[in-house]
């Protein structure tokens, strides 16, 4: 939905449920005029009680004060502006810099600390305004500086200057380089990577995002380097030697994480949106494959220049492709890095999954460009504030450009992803205490991303698009170039709706976990009475703390669907009745809400019938929380398979891709077990019909969602063994040997995987000589994805080994014990050589990776043995400050060993007891 859409709001109510009682609509009206009419009844109510609302719910947490923001560095003196100098050497991967910092003094102190880490500070001095040499003391644990002063400092304004030594790696961290070929020859590049808290390894600094300055920032680099960073470049000198210095100008006061700098033989491809300047700068002879980025970094920029009411500020805007060194992609203000696979795309030989994770992503750094960067996160524990919201609006901005994509249904896939993880012993709150630097790396996760989003897109829909819009402009207004909290978010989104947000929404952020919503419809002298009531929804967590939400509910009527009436359930008990008992009741209508919904069993019965007529959403949304009650041992097995059976004749991606994921997940429990072939077989006879319609190759005109669908299928099926898709992908994979032209960028990874699963040795050196000579990120990740799926167990071993060696960058060899564990089904040869190896494997990881490393390798385990030998191997031979993340995949791996010893023989009896259609198993 987007913002030019009619605010639907005038037709619904806030339901106030709590100890109000039922309800009764007279009258021969439908279902969804009879709820209105009842909100509209029951709203004059609600509008009582938001003035108490306010005042009993107390919020943990105000608006945004600059003193009372956590951290670990004292407030009492501020940077103002960095003056830096930096020489990085390419050849000993070192650096030398020089650098002024402007400070304040806010409150008399006699010691000034910061943040330094991975350099030697040489000298420091003060201006006050004589100058006066320090003494730095630097504590590598602490990663700061303290510089103890000889008297007090009053408060006033003073100058600090650094001359400092320091050293890069090859790891994302600070300011790193970069190896990779091009077709002139081997390439060195730098770049960095400062968020959450590396910019203390490029320069000394107030490494806090509640610390913003402005920087100048000036660079020297080999004359032939193409020099970025987050402004223009204000002046260049040639320095003799094949040397240059670059200035480039000064930024906007801004958070130490986002200043960038870039340097390599880069090339650049030029446009202008807005009356700015934007680039996307590739390595040698790629430029023309950032065109597609390009294009829509300018349909972005006027989107979101509208949509905020605030014009990006900055005069240019770079999206950078990095080869290697880092995944995915870091929002530096003004000048964007990407790992190039995920921003440069190749018409002939790109997948249009490729295509769209570049419009995704790029959505996704370009919106941080005002959330975020204009307006930042006071301290990690609102990182949220940041990400949640980025993966919100990417799903919005993408489906406003290309609705045919439904990225919407894409946003609930993601969202069901990370409900399950909610439901567990070991989640969290959205805000959650972050005391260290490692803690502010762990709060990257799916909570902070996904859940984030979900629940803003839930107050979106509850308000109506336009008042949220409002309200965002507001906040983005009051608060830029400078710092919020939650709060300041729920305060602006209150005085534009005039409701309770910060009431309704503090309960979603500020504890954990999801409400489970029971519905019920009885029949009572030819009126429907429909029951509902909430509690905690969880997953093998028999002890959780009972708590209770404001869930803004939407109900449809399944029988005619229509547009959804919406009503805010307070308290755990609420009920409405209805004019006739003709409705058949589904909740949650268009999957927008954060909470899970379990029918009694009449309701259920009768909710099936309507399911093929409804939209996509909701029978996405009821095959969702249908496998959710499995997992929570709420319902059988069977329930959920009987809505299989009711869609086999779906065409959608999104219902496809959500039975698919489940049927690996039960596969993955099924090995070693009897069961397994059986499975398979029901897999094969569910899938087939689909092939049959898509066909191997495109056909003119066809959707986007059957591109999709059909590298998904054919995935499934030679997954589980298909041999006539084992047969024609083997075929295809010769025929692409021959010629490249044979498969189309949609058909490579699919294909590739395939035959890299079920090679011999022969198949497989086939595929190593093409990931050896790949030139593009994107084309080098297929093939070793290909290699790792060998399900040969000398082929594994062999791949493990590559690991080790320098033949991809660390971030790539490193993910390869991963994909071996997981892609390849040999966790047990993956753990082992992992722990034989963990000190030449760690030393490849960055520290934003490094906590979820080992346990990333294990999460395929189904044997609750298996997790208590991961959290004692951990604690032992890795660090304390991991032990949070191998507690979490630990309770994953008890979780799936639990679920395979309930649930395994249910499923099998019930496949048994199913034809298969012949299908067959290799």
């Amino acid at each position: 939905m987007d913002m030019d859409q009619e605010d639907y709001l005038v037709e619904r109510g806030a339901w106030a449920g709590r100890d109000v009682g039922e309800a009764t609509v007279d009258g021969a009206r439908g279902f969804g005029d009879g709820l209105k009419m009842f909100a509209r009844i029951v709203n004059r109510i609600a509008a009582l009680l938001v003035v108490a609302a306010m005042v009993w719910n107390v919020r943990a947490e105000g608006a945004f004060s600059f003193d009372s923001t956590p951290g670990k560095l004292a407030k009492d003196i501020v940077p103002r502006h960095y003056e830096i100098r930096l020489q990085p050497d390419l050849e000993s991967f070192t650096t030398k810099g020089t650098e002024t910092v402007e400070i304040e003094v806010l409150k008399p102190t006699d010691e000034i600390v910061l943040n330094v880490l991975d350099m030697r500070v040489k000298r420091a001095t003060i201006f006050k305004p004589d100058e006066i040499a320090l003494r730095p003391h630097q504590d590598a644990q602490e990663q700061t500086l303290r510089l103890k002063l000889p008297e007090k400092l009053e408060p006033g304004k003073y100058r600090l200057v650094f001359e400092f030594e320091g050293r890069m790696s090859e790891q994302a961290q600070g300011l790193f380089y970069a190896r990779y070929s091009a077709p002139s020859g081997k390439k060195i590049m730098l770049a960095t990577q400062m968020e959450p808290t590396d910019a203390r390894r490029m320069f000394p600094c107030w490494d806090e995002p509640a610390f913003r300055a402005t920087y100048d920032l000036t660079v020297v680099v080999p004359e032939k380097h193409l020099a970025v960073s987050n402004m223009p470049i204000e002046r260049e000198r040639a320095l003799g030697n094949g040397l240059k210095e670059v200035k480039f100008g000064r930024t906007p006061p801004m958070a130490s994480y986002l200043v960038v700098l870039v340097s390599g033989e880069l090339e650049a491809l030029e446009g202008q949106a807005e009356g700015v300047r934007i680039r996307v700068i590739t390595t040698e002879g790629r430029k023309e494959q950032g065109r597609y980025a390009l294009d829509a970094t300018k349909k972005l920029l006027t989107y979101y220049n509208r949509y905020f009411g605030i014009k990006y500020p900055l005069p240019k805007l770079d999206q950078i492709a990095i080869p290697g060194g880092f995944s995915g992609a870091m929002e530096n203000w003004g000048g964007l890095t990407y790992n190039e696979s995920v921003l440069l795309f190749d018409p002939r030989t790109s997948s249009f999954q490729t295509k769209q994770q570049i419009f995704v992503t790029v959505a996704h750094e370009m919106s941080h460009q005002w959330f975020g960067d204009l307006v930042t996160t006071a301290w990690w524990d609102d990182l949220w504030l940041n990400e949640g919201f980025a993966t919100w609006m990417e799903t919005k901005a993408t489906d406003h450009f290309n609705s045919d994509w439904q990225m919407w249904l894409n946003a609930s896939s993601e969202k069901t992803t990370v409900m399950q993880y909610d439901a567990r012993s070991t989640t969290h709150s959205i805000q959650v205490p972050v005391g260290s630097e490692s803690e502010a790396s762990d709060s990257f996760d799916e909570i902070t991303y996904q859940k984030g989003g979900a629940i803003l897109r839930m107050l979106e829909d509850y308000l109506g698009p336009e008042v949220f819009r409002r309200g965002i402009h507001r906040y983005l207004s009051a608060h830029a170039y400078s710092n919020t909290m939650t709060a300041d978010l729920w305060e602006a989104l209150e005085k534009e709706s005039g409701k309770p947000v910060g009431a309704i929404a503090s309960g979603w952020t500020e504890q954990p976990g999801l409400p489970l919503v029971t519905v019920k419809a009885d029949c009572d002298n030819g009126r429907q009475v429909v029951s509902l009531r909430q509690k905690r929804f969880t997953a093998q967590y028999p002890d959780a703390e009972a708590l209770e939400w404001e869930v803004p509910i939407a109900l449809m009527d399944a029988a005619h669907p229509a547009a959804p009436t919406h009503f805010l359930l307070e308290g755990k008990r609420g009920s409405v009745t209805l004019p006739d008992c003709q409705g058949v009741i589904k909740a949650n209508a268009g999957d927008t809400g954060y909470y899970r919904v379990a029918y009694e069993p009449t309701l259920f019965a009768r909710l099936q019938k309507f399911l093929g007529g409804l939209p996509v959403a909701d029978q996405l949304n009821l095959l969702n929380d249908g496998w959710a009650m499995v997992e929570a041992n709420h319902a059988p097995a069977t329930n959920y398979f009987s809505l299989v059976e009711l869609l086999r004749r779906a065409k959608n991606y999104f219902i496809w891709d959500q039975i698919i994921t489940t049927l690996y997940l039960i596969d993955g429990l099924e090995q070693g077990q009897p069961g397994r072939a059986g499975l398979q077989e029901y897999a094969h006879a569910l899938l087939r019909p689909q092939l049959e319609r898509l066909g191997w190759a495109a056909k003119d005109g066809e959707s986007p969602n059957d591109a999709l669908l059909r590298g998904r299928v054919i995935g499934a099926l030679g997954q589980f063994g298909d041999k006539q898709v084992i047969a024609e992908a083997r075929a295809r994979f010769e025929g692409f040997l021959a010629n490249r032209e044979t498969l189309s960028g949609d058909m490579r990874p699919v294909v590739l995987e395939i035959a890299g699963r079920y090679s011999d040795r022969k198949v497989y050196e086939q595929i190593h000589a093409l990931a050896r000579d790949a030139q593009g990120t994107e084309e080098r990740q297929m093939y070793y994805r290909a290699l790792c799926a060998a399900l040969d167990p000398d082929l594994a071993r062999q791949t493990l080994a590559l690991s080790l060696t320098d033949e991809m960058v660390p971030q790539e060899a490193t993910d390869v014990v991963v994909k071996v564990a997981s892609d390849g089904e040999h966790a047990d040869l993956a753990w082992d050589f992992a722990r034989e190896h963990i000190k030449e494997l760690l030393a490849k990881v960055d520290t934003f990776d490094r906590n979820n490393y080992v346990p990333s390798i294990v999460t395929s385990f189904s044997d609750a043995t298996r997790a208590d030998e991961l959290e004692a191997y951990v604690k032992t031979n890795v660090s304390d400050d991991a032990l949070a993340k191998a507690t979490e995949t630990a309770e994953e791996i008890r979780f799936r060993a639990a679920l395979k010893r309930r649930s395994l023989p249910e499923i099998d009896a019930w496949v048994a007891s199913h034809p298969t259609g012949g299908a067959n198993v290799h």
